[in-house]
């Protein structure tokens, strides 16, 4: 990145301009005191050794486990603004979501630094900017270089297998119902490391980051893969049975036909944080299993 780009950027997610009261924050001053209040800031804190200047974390900060022993300032919607008061912050650092906090303490002379968390580059750019605040640089350049490289292992490991399927990339849906569901479309995370490996995101062209879309959408669209995100959920084959058949209603979708719905639990799946390459990880092994179900149906094919 630029250096005058980065800064001039940097300045204005610091200084956050719209509110003449906001306190500012030096890149001079020593840091010392840190609330996270995401959960993926917690884990790039960590990653990059300054898990030492935590002095409490949002309620939804559970990675790595030694950030459950910090102390708990509530989450988004909840946040105790005693606790945070009487815990002396130097700086919160959070997402522009967390945009109201930063209005409540504008008043208190404690400065909330908002960064962005919606699109692969802003992993970067949180890592390199959390480097030049915290003067740990070097440790953020080679924390972006390992997951970069990590990124491009996958990516190779893809180009081998050749396949490149359309998915439905789903974050949420009401219960027991496909009617209704909530998809990521581009410029989101779950969709850049999607499309690096050469899968193709059947919403990529949804204005929104995120939309709620009908089923006939899916219909139209004709998915060759389901990616269902069930955050932290406890899953077996009892649940992926029944949740298989909570999709027969649209039978008709290649994704059903043959079964190409595959459902993601694990706690990394939905953080932008250092662990996004194990979301890489998951999406290559659908990938292989995509391509597995093609041969089999190709031989079946040959057999008749």
């Amino acid at each position: 990145m630029n250096r005058n780009l980065f800064f001039t950027v940097f300045t204005v997610l610091l200084l956050w301009v719209g509110c003449s009261k906001q306190p500012t924050l030096s890149t001079k001053n020593e840091i010392s005191r840190i609330i996270s209040l995401s959960p993926h800031i917690t884990e790039i804190l960590y990653a990059l050794d300054q898990q030492d200047k935590i002095v409490a974390v949002s309620d939804f900060c559970a990675y790595p486990p030694e950030a459950l022993k910090k102390e708990h300032i509530g989450g988004l919607l909840n946040p105790n603004l005693e606790k945070i008061l009487l815990l002396k912050p130097d700086v919160l650092i959070g997402t522009p979501a967390h945009n109201k906090l930063a209005t409540q303490l504008a008043g208190k002379g404690i400065p909330v630094i908002m960064l962005p968390n919606d699109r692969l580059q802003d992993v970067f750019f949180t890592i390199d900017s959390l480097g030049t605040l915290l003067k740990c640089s070097q440790r953020a350049t080679a924390l972006i270089k390992s997951i970069k490289d990590s990124l491009s292992f996958f990516q190779q490991q893809a180009q081998q297998i050749g396949v490149k399927p359309s998915a439905a990339l789903i974050i949420g849906r009401d219960p027991g119902s496909v009617r209704h569901v909530t998809v990521a479309g581009a410029h989101t995370f779950l969709d850049s490391l999607w499309t690096i490996l050469g899968g193709k995101n059947i919403f990529a062209d949804l204005t929104m980051k995120y939309a709620q879309v009908g089923q006939e959408a899916l219909l139209t669209r004709k998915p060759q893969i389901i990616i269902e995100f069930k955050f932290k959920q406890q899953w077996n084959a009892h649940k992926d049975s029944l949740n298989y058949r909570e999709w027969q209603t649209l039978a008709e979708i290649p994704a059903v036909k043959n079964r190409q719905i595959y459902v993601l639990t694990a706690d990394y799946t939905l953080i932008p944080g250092p662990r996004l390459y194990l979301l890489v990880r998951d999406y290559l092994r659908i990938l292989q299993n995509y391509q597995k179900m093609l041969r089999k149906n190709s031989k079946l094919g040959s057999a008749r």
